[in-house]
């Protein structure tokens, strides 16, 4: 195939299916999805950074989702940051959405803190710590309006770009991945430079214990997977993937997190392989301490990962520029936003337009103006 990525555009993994679905969909319209979930696993100590105070982290979704829709947040005082000032990934989302115009939706999966904005019901109710091995409850019914959803949306766009803001959901997402036997480690990322790896391992490895399943058992069960060790994001969207996966591409914006959510829904769904992929972030794929290529590689060998080449590194705010350091890599499908951006312009939005956008917003919410 002759199609060729522009250079804000990068793929790891099977480069002929990525080309395949991106020139299929280029310059065509699309839907965002943000689902925003708390689990109440964010809220023990040392597991979440995406937040000032582990109590913080109930607030961080709904303020993403706010600050999406309101350019401001009114569920907490401030913005979400990360210990240390480092802002919400929302900033990157909210500068590709506005310069693709690309419409979104706000999905409430189950939150403790609901965003002050509307949002999608799908009767998902908050979760529970994973160390309980009854994380979530109502999964089926979220998946199938998911599904619903997803078969909605692809009668009106090209493709659906699925993403996610829950604290604590790379832990859940390790959990899921342990219990269907995908990996055998701990190959998940972190919003922080020091990977709290073991401490991680030792939670999810006490809520299977607690579910009595061990890693594997539930190989041919994702949905009870995710009751007993996940969040209550993941059903939803992986009802949107099964949903809309036949008929459009589905691009999973996230991190690691997407992990548990891809291989369910093939697992659910096979059909759908050939016409999904995760849109990510550089900082994602060369974080070096978690690899999102070995999870995949254990999925599927025809699930491209796509990622954004978007550099922090010359940017003039330090708070920008701790990306490159290691800090947040992703979020509220920043990624996911960003390659969808420059797939839908035909390549016309790039990294260093979305960078100006993201230091407008910075500026603004910062009070820098």
């Amino acid at each position: 195939m002759s199609f060729e990525l522009p250079p804000s555009l990068g793929v790891r993994g099977n480069e002929e299916v990525a080309k395949e679905i991106i020139s299929r969909i280029w310059g065509k319209k699309g839907v965002f999805t943000c689902t925003v979930a708390n689990t109440l696993t964010s809220t023990i100590p040392g597991i979440s950074e995406a937040g000032d105070t582990p109590e913080l982290t109930l607030f961080t979704p709904a303020a993403d989702a706010e600050l999406l829709v309101l350019g401001k947040v009114t569920c907490m005082k401030g913005i979400p940051i990360n210990p240390g000032g480092i802002p919400t990934p929302a900033t990157l989302t909210k500068a590709a959405l506005e310069l693709s115009k690309m419409p979104y939706f706000i999905i409430n999966g189950g939150c403790k803190v609901v965003p002050n904005i509307p949002c999608i019901e799908v009767g998902g109710t908050y979760g529970e710590k994973v160390i309980t091995g009854k994380a979530v409850s109502n999964v089926q019914k979220a998946y199938e309006y998911g599904k619903m959803l997803g078969e909605q949306m692809a009668q009106f766009y090209d493709y659906i770009v699925v993403s996610e803001s829950c604290a604590g959901g790379t832990t859940t997402a390790l959990a899921v991945l342990l219990a269907m036997g995908t990996i055998k480690e701990n190959l998940v990322s972190s919003s922080s430079p020091k990977n709290p790896k073991q401490l991680k391992m030792d939670t999810v490895m006490k809520g299977l214990e607690a579910a009595g399943i061990g890693i594997g058992d539930l190989a041919d069960d994702p949905l009870k997977a995710i009751e007993c060790v996940g969040d209550p994001m993941m059903p939803v969207n992986i009802g949107i993937a099964v949903g809309a996966g036949l008929k459009v591409p589905v691009i999973f914006g996230g991190g690691s997190q997407m992990a548990p959510l891809m291989a369910a829904a093939i697992k659910l769904e096979p059909g759908i392989v050939g016409n999904i992929m995760q849109g990510t972030t550089r900082w994602l794929l060369s974080d070096p301490n978690s690899n999102m290529v070995k999870i995949m590689e254990n999925i599927s060998d025809r699930i491209p990962m796509v990622y954004i080449n978007m550099d922090y590194s010359k940017s003039p705010y330090e708070g920008l520029q701790a990306y490159e350091w290691g800090f947040i890599k992703e979020g509220v499908g920043c990624g996911g936003s960003s390659v969808a951006a420059v797939i839908g312009s035909a390549g016309e939005i790039d990294c260093d337009k979305i960078l100006d956008r993201v230091h407008e917003i910075y500026r603004k919410i910062m009070s820098l103006d």
